[in-house]
């Protein structure tokens, strides 16, 4: 491979800075702030039709947000290596302020439910997918480092927008706190438009047409569907991702049933993703240096560790294994948020990575799609967050004992194109 101008590999950085900022967008929005709202929009809709409505109702158009986003991860996956991510940010990003306005003016969970759907197309056309894609187009060197940072926005936009929400409630009606919302990704859009590059083989072109697949090494989607390694690591998106989602869906609610205040539940979810945030720049380097399986193994372990603490914190009612047990999650759910992506891009290459991560899309998505519904419904049924909180820790236990079989000694994908030349 041709060593980099000093211009891109300068330029590498402001694409990763650019998309950073996406990423905290779009997932922060989405994921975490969204539930601050959840009871201002419960007492909205019960005063609009009279009658109450359940909690799994609402949490249902999380199911929709990542099932439309699941269904769509190959065509967005397709279209990327297609066309590039710039002009699909764009379109991500106008979706997502037309669809921040559209809460402001909802009357029934219908209406909810087909904004969401709207949400999922977002996170296909701006999300976590194409974010990793794009910078593992970017960064060969450093791409552990580069990954972690970058699903650091993630976590700061998951731990940043709890806190403006529950400022913005204290200020404002919650209809007028999405019409607010909704200029945040307009911010963004010049960013997209005038900034950011598809990939390095364009940095000096306006447009964004990628050069053709036959110059990346790497897997095709066939032969990637085919190996033992992509359905390791779709279990392990699918167990985390559920996990992660319907514990980020549900802190909220739980530290709310604990009699905690409004402002330090929104603490609790942003002392989750705080967590995410120095996992994941902490195992992106630290894959670099002490191996790639060694870090996946400890983040599971300490995900999983996390999840048992939270669940003694409703067996014996002490606030101790509360914050312990976020804190434990955060930490893991930020390397394993990581190594997925960074192993991804390692053992199937670059030559159809947007078609394969979005395979892997359709199964996280899944994952994250049944979380907070599944949780939520639950919680109705039994009036505890115990089942809950023990579902989750299963799943855990079956991504930990899956990635054991996970085999990236060979180096796959770089072996196999030394052997076919």
């Amino acid at each position: 491979m041709t060593k980099a101008s000093p211009e891109t590999q300068f330029y590498r950085w402001v694409i990763l800075f650019c998309s950073f900022l996406v990423l905290f967008v779009t997932n922060g929005m989405t994921l975490g702030g969204i539930a601050v709202f959840d009871l201002q929009i419960l007492n909205a809709l019960q005063e609009s039709s009279g009658d109450q409505v359940p909690l799994a109702d609402l949490k249902f158009r999380d199911f929709i947000m990542f099932a439309v986003g699941g269904s769509l991860g190959l065509l967005g996956g397709w279209l990327a290596d297609r066309v590039g991510v710039k002009p699909l940010f764009i379109i991500g990003l106008a979706l997502m302020a037309f669809c921040n306005f559209a809460y402001s003016q909802v009357q029934s969970l219908i209406d909810i439910y087909w904004i969401h759907a709207g949400y999922g197309v977002v996170l296909v056309l701006a999300g976590l997918m194409l974010n990793v894609y794009l910078v593992s187009r970017w960064f060969e060197k450093r791409r552990g480092l580069a990954i972690g940072i970058l699903l650091s926005g993630s976590s700061l936009g998951n731990a940043f927008f709890p806190q403006l929400n529950t400022w913005l409630l204290a200020t404002y009606s919650w209809q007028d706190a999405f019409v607010w919302l909704a200029m945040i990704p307009v911010a963004l859009l010049p960013l997209a438009i005038f900034v950011l590059r598809s990939s390095p083989k364009n940095s000096n072109q306006n447009n964004s047409l990628l050069s053709n697949d036959d110059e990346l090494t790497g897997y095709t989607l066939t032969e990637a569907l085919l190996s033992r390694n992509f359905w390791i690591i779709g279990s392990m998106a699918f167990c985390t991702f559920y996990s992660i989602i319907a514990m980020s869906a549900t802190t909220f609610n739980f530290l709310s049933a604990e009699n905690y205040s409004p402002q330090i539940s929104a603490t609790g979810v942003t002392v989750l993703f705080i967590g995410g945030l120095v996992g994941k720049l902490i195992s992106g380097q630290l894959a670099e240096s002490l191996g790639r399986k060694r870090i996946l193994l400890f983040s599971l372990t300490l995900m999983l560790s996390g999840s048992i603490g939270l669940v003694l914190a409703v067996f014996l009612k002490h606030e101790f294994f509360i914050w312990v047990g976020l804190v434990g999650f955060g930490f893991g759910w930020g390397g394993i948020y990581t190594l997925i992506q960074l192993l991804s891009a390692d053992i199937f290459g670059l030559k159809s990575l947007g078609k394969i991560l979005g395979a892997v899309n359709v199964l996280d998505t899944l994952g994250a799609a049944l979380g907070p519904w599944v949780t939520a419904l639950l919680l109705d049924r039994t009036g505890s967050f115990l089942a809950s909180f023990v579902l989750i820790t299963v799943l855990l236990i079956i991504a930990t004992v899956v990635s054991a079989f996970l085999d990236i000694s060979k180096a796959a994908y770089l072996q196999k194109n030394a052997t076919s030349h």
